[in-house]
């Protein structure tokens, strides 16, 4: 888009500015912790996916919402809004490559293998994932969890004497267990990209079923990088997100969803110091807003899709709404926004 490249970052922000004013209340802004400064500074709410989710849910008298993160959470939002509601996105292609590690086909194959065993399974679908998916889920009597709530979703399924089978991030799934004190001999560990049907003699004593699936932003964090962080400041606390690798999670000091890292580092006292293992826009953020303490990031690492959301393209979905200007929507397949709802309700429900 040429009008991106011509326009400064001053005038952008300026014309956001405008364009905001003039829509009012027939617009709500979501955006997504990992989002650009500029913005974050303009949404109206700002958080991860179980807070946006919930946002979304009651965003019921605005004509528009504008959701800027990744495409699979605009989809959440086209989801949950009322029907007469627009939802638009400023960049339709930015997926998020974890969400693409897990599609229909093969996770119906892997359903159909798993339940012919006789024991009961209820899937359980990261909210990062297609559409398709958390509508298998709601057809098939499970939940969508985010990484905030996914031990609730968990528990809740064992609760009713099922087994979690849990897509598509296996570190996540795999981290949440070993909180619940679940032994990585009581998981057994899909693998959706092998030719041969796998064995499933095991699973009759496994507690959890998990996928092989992966953020790279989040795995890209090593043992090394927390060693590191420790020999050069000594006493630093180190908190990570649950995507991270279990070997990451079990050094750490503290593990969390983005919400979590945040309110965390938020209540911590003047003077602590703060490694954070997790998005860097993210950290950058939280490091501008606490100048009292030290916070760095555990490696800088960041998510190029969340990054191609840029406030060019954002102030160009709010200029097309204020001339009336047809752009694209974010749309759902209305029987997959159908059965994703109820799975999404019933996260909610127990939230």
């Amino acid at each position: 888009m040429k009008e991106e490249f011509a326009v400064s970052l001053e005038e952008t922000r300026e014309r956001i500015k405008t364009a905001r004013e003039r829509l009012g209340k027939d617009l709500v802004i979501l955006a997504h912790y990992y989002q650009n400064i500029d913005i974050v500074r303009a949404a109206d709410f700002v958080g991860d996916s179980l807070q946006l989710a919930q946002r979304a849910s009651k965003q019921t008298e605005a004509r528009y919402i504008v959701f800027c993160a990744v495409s699979f959470m605009a989809e959440m939002a086209r989801i949950l809004c009322q029907p007469q509601q627009k939802v638009f996105h400023p960049e339709l292609s930015a997926t998020c490559p974890l969400a693409e590690m897990a599609v229909i086909d093969d996770v119906e194959k892997a359903w159909k293998l798993l339940t012919a065993t006789g024991r009961r399974f209820v899937p359980v679908v990261y909210v990062n994932s297609r559409a398709d998916l958390k509508a298998f889920c709601g057809r098939n009597g499970g939940f969508v969890c985010t990484s905030a709530n996914a031990r609730k979703a968990m528990e809740h399924v064992m609760g009713q004497d099922a087994v979690p089978f849990f897509f598509p991030d296996e570190n996540l799934g795999r981290n949440t267990a070993h909180a619940m004190g679940i032994s990585d001999d009581e998981m057994f560990l899909w693998e959706p990209y092998e030719e041969i049907s796998p064995d499933l003699s095991g699973v009759a004593g496994k507690k959890v079923v998990l996928w092989r699936g992966f953020c790279y932003v989040h795995v890209a964090f090593k043992p090394s990088d927390i060693e590191e962080a420790r020999k050069t400041h000594g006493d630093i606390n180190v908190i990570v997100h649950p995507e991270c690798i279990p070997e990451v999670v079990r050094l750490s000091d503290y593990v969390g969803s983005t919400s979590y890292i945040k309110s965390t580092v938020e209540a911590a006292a003047p003077g602590t110091k703060w490694a954070i293992g997790t998005e860097i826009n993210f950290v950058e953020r939280l490091r501008a807003d606490h100048p009292d303490k030290l916070v760095i990031p555990l490696k800088e690492w960041g998510c190029r899709e969340m990054a191609r959301v840029t406030p060019q393209k954002f102030l160009a979905v709010l200029e097309n709404l204020v001339e009336g200007r047809a752009q694209p929507e974010v749309t759902v397949d209305p029987e997959d926004a159908r059965y994703a709802r109820v799975a999404l309700e019933r996260m909610l429900a127990i939230t």
